[in-house]
C-alpha cells in the first residue's frame, strides 16, 4: 500500500511528525514516502521559505506573530494574501509527481500541503483521501479553507470548540494527538534512565532544552537556577549550536551539570528528568506530555507557540516564565511546592497522547482501504464529553 507524506520545512517540528508517521506505517508493511514539497518543487524556494521562517521567528518575532494574528483572524488585505499565495503555480509544479507515483493515500503535516493538495484537487488531479495533521494546540491560518482535506488530525479533543468557531466541521477532526517516535513510548523507567545517562539517582533532575538549534538563553537560565543554590542536577541539550555547547562546558556551577549537543537519547533523557525547561513549540511539548514530563515554559515565540503555552497552562501541565514571574520563581512553585509537581503529573497524563503515530497509521491504512472508520473517532469523541 502506496501513502506519501508531504511535508514542508518551516523549522523542523513539521519534519519530525513526517518521520514518526513514515515509522509507524512503515512498521505497518506501508510502502511510504516522504516528500518535502518546497525542496521537490524548487531548491531555491525550499532555502527561501526555511531561512526565512528561522529568521523571522529569531530576528523579527513580535512582526510575525502580528501577521500570524491577522492571518489568523483575516485581517491581512486580500492583496497582500494574493502576493502570497502561490498555491495555483505550487500544484502546477507539484502535479508532476503525481505522474509516476499514485498514491493509495496522502498525508500532509503542514498547512501549505494541504492548500496545494486542495487545489489539486479540487481540479481533479487527486481521487485519493487526504489526511492533514496539525502540529501545534492551535488551528494555523488557513485549515478552514481546506475542504478537500477529508480528515485533520489534532493534538487534542479540546480543540474541537475552536474549530467549530473556524467553520472546520467536527466530523472531519481526529483528535489521536501529534506523532512522536516510538523512542518517546518507550516506558523506561526513571532510574534506568539515569544509569544509561550516567546521572546522579537521589538528585531532582530539570531538563534544560531549545529545540534542535539550541534557541533560548539558556546559559543565563543556568545560572539563575545555579544561584537559587538547591540541590538540583541540571542537564542541558544544546542540539547544533555548538557555541552554547562550548560556553556551557565551561561554565562553572555548583549544581551538577551534564551538558550534550545533538543527540538522538533525548526520549531517554527526558524519561530521566522531574520536569523540563523548553519553548513551547508543538513537537517539543508532545514528545515532553509522550514521556509524563511537566513543563517550565520560556520564550515562546509569539504566533503558535503562544497559542501552545495558553493550551498547557489551562491544562494545568505547565507553568510560564514571564518578566514579572521569573525562573527561579516558576521552579520554586513546581518543585518547592508541596504536591504541585504529582498535580502537574497528573495533567500531562490526562492529555497526553503518547500512541498517537500509531492510532493515526491505523487510521490511515483503514481509509487508503477503503473504509470509512470515522464513526468510531466520534463516538469516541461523544464519550469524552
Amino acid at each position: 500500500m502506496r501513502i506519501l507524506i508531504l511535508t514542508v520545512t518551516a523549522g523542523h517540528g513539521h519534519n519530525t511528525t513526517a518521520r514518526a508517521m513514515e515509522e509507524a506505517l512503515s512498521e505497518k508493511g506501508a510502502d511510504v514516502v516522504v516528500l518535502d514539497m518546497y525542496k521537490y518543487i524548487s531548491r531555491v524556494l525550499y532555502s527561501v521559505v526555511d531561512k526565512g521562517y528561522l529568521f523571522s521567528v529569531k530576528h523579527t518575532p513580535r512582526q510575525f506573530g502580528r501577521a500570524y494574528t491577522n492571518l489568523e483572524q483575516r485581517e491581512m488585505p486580500r492583496k497582500v494574501l494574493g502576493i502570497l499565495n502561490q498555491n495555483q503555480f505550487l500544484a502546477g509544479r507539484l502535479a508532476e509527481f503525481f505522474v509516476n507515483y499514485e498514491p493509495e493515500l496522502i498525508i500532509t503535516t503542514h498547512v501549505f500541503g494541504a492548500q496545494v493538495l486542495d487545489v489539486l484537487k479540487k481540479q481533479g488531479h487527486l481521487r485519493m483521501p487526504i489526511m492533514g495533521i496539525v502540529t501545534d494546540f492551535c488551528f494555523h491560518p488557513f485549515w478552514e479553507d481546506v475542504s478537500s482535506v477529508e480528515y485533520i488530525v489534532t493534538p487534542s479533543e479540546l480543540m474541537r470548540y475552536a474549530a467549530e468557531r473556524r467553520g472546520i466541521p467536527p466530523q472531519r477532526l481526529l483528535p489521536l494527538g501529534l506523532p512522536v517516535s516510538a523512542k518517546f513510548r518507550d516506558m523506561v523507567c526513571k532510574q534506568t534512565a539515569r544509569e544509561t545517562l550516567g546521572l546522579q539517582q537521589g538528585k531532582t533532575t530539570i531538563l534544560l532544552m531549545g529545540g534542535s538549534m539550541g534557541y533560548g538563553d539558556m546559559l543565563y537560565n543556568v545560572t539563575q537556577i545555579d544561584a537559587m543554590g538547591e540541590d538540583y542536577q541540571l542537564v542541558c541539550l544544546t542540539g547544533s549550536n555548538e557555541r552554547l555547547y562550548q560556553n556551557l562546558r565551561q561554565l562553572q556551577t555548583r549544581a551538577p551539570l551534564h551538558v550534550q549537543g545533538f543527540t538522538d537519547k533525548v526520549a531517554l533523557y527526558m524519561r530521566a528528568s522531574d520536569c523540563i525547561i523548553t519553548k513551547p513549540g508543538g513537537l517539543s511539548v508532545s514528545e515532553s506530555l509522550a514521556t509524563g514530563l511537566p513543563m517550565i515554559l520560556v520564550s515562546p515565540i509569539p504566533g503558535q507557540e503562544d497559542r501552545n503555552a495558553q493550551f498547557l497552562l489551562n491544562s494545568g501541565a505547565a507553568v510560564l516564565v514571564t518578566k514579572h514571574f521569573p525562573l527561579p520563581d516558576a521552579i520554586y512553585t513546581v518543585l518547592g511546592q508541596k504536591g504541585r509537581l504529582e498535580a502537574m503529573q497528573i495533567a500531562v497524563n490526562r492529555i497526553a497522547k503518547p500512541n498517537a503515530a500509531v492510532e493515526v497509521a491505523d487510521f490511515a491504512l483503514r481509509v487508503a482501504r477503503g473504509e470509512r472508520p470515522e464513526q468510531q473517532i466520534s463516538d469516541q469523541m461523544a464519550l469524552t464529553y
